[in-house]
């Protein structure tokens, strides 16, 4: 098997305005720049040298010599870490050395011609070198992003546009493991994280060939061809040994101390200069807004990966902007204005308190969305006060009954075989009715509002029946197993059915109960806000597999149990072909989301049960029960979870899809023994499971003395890394309150109401 060991050198110009060094009778380094570099160091942890030797490169670069550059290098700090996250798992890069070095020019490209541009010859750059502990391309590109993200926040650029800036080297090498490698390819003149991605992936893959036939690779220099996505050969260069060094020491120049400067540094007060390392880092300010406005951290990692980006959130809230629909907003909306336009956040018109009111206008229901999409493009063009704007324009949300009510009973006699397939339950035409009031009121009416209006004049409802898999719309095999099937299914049961209500199948995902994964619930999450969204759904019902169905219905609760629409979550624990369980129980839950208004319910046996406190009970000819419940919950007044999305109309299964996958992996749910040591659950604790639920033997007891066998230290050692503990004698509704308690810290403040 072979292991890839991969390093990178890292040349970042720090400066358009100021040399590295200072030219006279001997070279000086330039003390502004050390100091930059110096804080820079600062926050990789690195060890200082104290006393700094001038040295050259050997290599002759060609530089012209109108550029005054000299090929001058320093070393000026060592042994420095950089932390990175690749697949949630926290991985340290080694940084073997800084040096402050003279820019030695750059790529560049333009009408497929590539030329080297020395505009900045000469100019202060910091070199980066790292210990070969990459293994993968996307490693490394996480690295730079993670470097940029840095040195964007610190302020060590001038205002050019930090990713024009950076370059990179790539050195690739793969042995058989535990082997450390002979040579290594340098990837030469990488000027794009992606191409940094990219390339190391490649060569990889072409040195992985080379050897599994029994090959040889050789050390050479090669360059990146994006066209044909492979690295090609370019020059042959010396294996990397100790003694093959790329400076000369100058012998006869005094060496620079630095003494003084970090003396300075020292005394400075970081957090109010224009560079240092105690300003807020990116990873920092993005826990601090998943803590303090309740971001899910896939969001928060975006709003904090630019500094500007940052800054005008924080503002927008500060000026009155909800930080969830600001976020929102921000990384949709206004970053596709910013890149149609090509643009940054600060360049726009559209300041941080502009937009605040625009999304304190929409909050308010003054104006809808596709007004504050306009109202944004607008002030992005042309600038301006978004009240003014709104009155000059006439851009008001019309909402009145009075006024929408005429031209909705007009566009209904205009339309009469439109109108006849709604009321036989064809639900397209409301999309096109809505469409024509719409451009009737130049897109000034609210469509959630017109949309109602409409169903109401026709008299129409319609019921949404998602197919989540299980035996509900399963068959049974000639093994007598359960095989997933699909809707149609479900619409064979749905055929005698009251003729009055009208129902569509959505086919979502085709599985068995037990094979749902979190990437299972965001995508059912992300359905049921879309469909409330479209204003069409009377009610929807979820059509599920009984084993996990414990799981989904409390979520679903958390989210949705506020909306404007009923939910109702059913099963069968047996096909339609074996009994007629599964049709009577659908027929149960159709009419339950005819019936209610409003709440998340579990329609089973002829029985409405709340979501939470679910029990599946088998075999028992109920099925489900409420446990520890005195009255069963079907809404809560404020949903907490449902701030995870501004309105159903913007629900993110993508976000979803991080938030749930992160509750999965930072959990554990365990049955404990009297007799078993809880040593091994300590080690889980130290690799990342941070919320630890104990399914308690028998009555729930659990032996404390001073001992190996004891839970005591397992509980102590949980306290001291602040690892929450929950005990109870029923793992499903442990892991049930799990997933809602983790999705909550990442991404909402959640209030449990519900009888514990």
């Amino acid at each position: 098997m072979f292991q890839s060991h991969i390093y990178l050198e890292v040349r970042i110009l720090i400066s358009t305005q100021r040399k590295a060094f200072i030219l006279g009778e001997q070279p000086v380094l330039d003390i502004e720049v050390c100091k930059k570099v110096c804080s820079l160091l600062k926050s990789f942890d690195c060890s200082f040298l104290k006393t700094v030797h001038y040295e050259r490169l050997k290599s002759n670069l060609n530089v012209p010599e109108s550029t005054g550059f000299l090929g001058l290098s320093v070393k000026v700090g060592e042994n420095g870490i950089i932390p990175i996250e690749f697949h949630r798992r926290q991985k340290l890069i080694k940084i073997e050395e800084v040096r402050i070095e003279e820019d030695a020019g750059r790529l560049a490209h333009s009408n497929n011609v590539t030329k080297m541009d020395y505009t900045w010859a000469g100019y202060a750059s910091v070199c980066i070198k790292t210990a070969a502990d990459f293994e993968l391309g996307e490693e490394a590109e996480l690295f730079l992003n993670e470097l940029r993200r840095r040195i964007q926040y610190m302020r060590l650029t001038e205002n050019i546009p930090i990713e024009t800036l950076i370059r990179c080297n790539a050195f690739v090498a793969l042995a058989r493991y535990p082997k450390k490698p002979d040579y290594y390819v340098k990837l030469h003149n990488l000027n794009s994280f992606n191409f940094v991605r990219k390339a190391v992936n490649a060569e990889i893959d072409r040195q992985e060939s080379i050897l599994s036939s029994g090959g040889t690779v050789i050390s050479e220099r090669r360059l990146w061809n994006e066209r044909q996505n492979l690295t090609e050969s370019y020059k042959s260069r010396l294996s990397d040994s100790p003694e093959n060094r790329q400076f000369e020491l100058l012998g006869n120049v005094k060496p620079f101390d630095m003494t003084k400067v970090l003396l300075e540094l020292s005394q400075e007060d970081l957090t109010d200069s224009s560079f240092g390392s105690k300003v807020e880092q990116p990873a920092e300010r993005c826990k601090r807004l998943c803590n303090q406005y309740g971001l899910v951290k896939v969001r928060a990692d975006f709003i904090c990966d630019d500094k500007e980006r940052a800054d005008f959130f924080e503002k927008a809230v500060s000026f009155g902007a909800d930080p969830i629909m600001a976020e929102h907003w921000i990384s949709s909306e206004l970053m596709k204005l910013l890149k149609r336009t090509g643009t940054s956040i600060s360049q726009s018109s559209v300041t941080a308190e502009r937009f605040a009111r625009v999304m304190v206008l929409l909050k308010a229901g003054e104006i809808h969305s596709s007004i504050a999409k306009q109202l944004l493009q607008y002030l992005h063009e042309k600038g301006g006060e978004p009240d003014e704007i709104l009155l000059v324009n006439n851009w008001k949300q019309i909402t009145s009954k009075k006024v929408l009510l005429p031209l909705i009973q007009k566009t209904i006699s205009e339309n009469p075989r439109e109108t006849e397939k709604l009321r036989k339950g064809e639900m397209a035409p409301l999309e096109f009715l809505t469409g024509l009031i719409m451009k009737e009121t130049n897109g000034l009416a609210s469509p959630l509002v017109v949309k109602n209006l409409l169903k109401k004049e026709l008299n129409i409802s319609i019921v949404y029946v998602i197919s989540m898999g299980g035996s509900i719309c399963g068959c049974c095999t000639k093994d007598g197993a359960v095989a997933a099937a699909d809707g149609r299914v479900l619409k064979t049961m749905l055929q005698d059915i009251d003729s009055s209500i009208h129902y569509q199948v959505v086919q979502k995902v085709r599985m068995l109960s037990e094979e749902i994964e979190p990437a299972d619930w965001a995508a059912l999450i992300a359905e049921i806000a879309s469909l409330i969204g479209t204003g069409t759904a009377t009610g929807i019902v979820v059509a599920h597999g009984t084993d996990t169905l414990s799981y989904t219905a409390p979520l679903l609760f958390w989210l949705f149990s506020n909306a404007e629409v009923p939910i109702v979550v059913t099963a069968s624990s047996k096909t339609s072909d074996e009994s007629s369980e599964a049709k009577e129980n659908l027929h149960f839950a159709v009419e339950t989301a005819c019936k209610e208004k409003q709440g998340v319910f579990v329609a089973f046996g002829g029985k409405l049960l709340s979501p939470v406190n679910l029990k599946f009970e088998r075999p028992s000819p109920d099925g489900f029960s409420n446990w520890n419940m005195k009255n069963p919950i079907y809404t809560c007044e404020a949903a907490p979870l449902s701030g995870l999305f501004n309105s159903f109309l913007d629900a993110d299964e993508f976000v979803m899809r991080q938030v749930l996958r992160e509750a999965a992996n930072r959990m554990l749910v365990c049955r404990v023994y009297p007799g078993l040591r809880a040593e091994s659950y300590v080690k889980l604790i130290e690799s990342g499971i941070s919320y630890i639920f104990l399914e308690l033997y028998e009555t729930g007891t659990a032996s404390m003395r001073n001992g190996d066998y004891s839970l005591k230290p397992l509980l102590t050692k949980g306290r001291k890394k602040a690892a929450p503990f929950f005990a109870h004698r029923n793992s499903k509704a442990c892991l049930i309150f799990q997933v809602i308690q983790q999705a909550a810290v990442c991404g909402a403040k959640a209030q449990c109401q519900w009888d514990a």
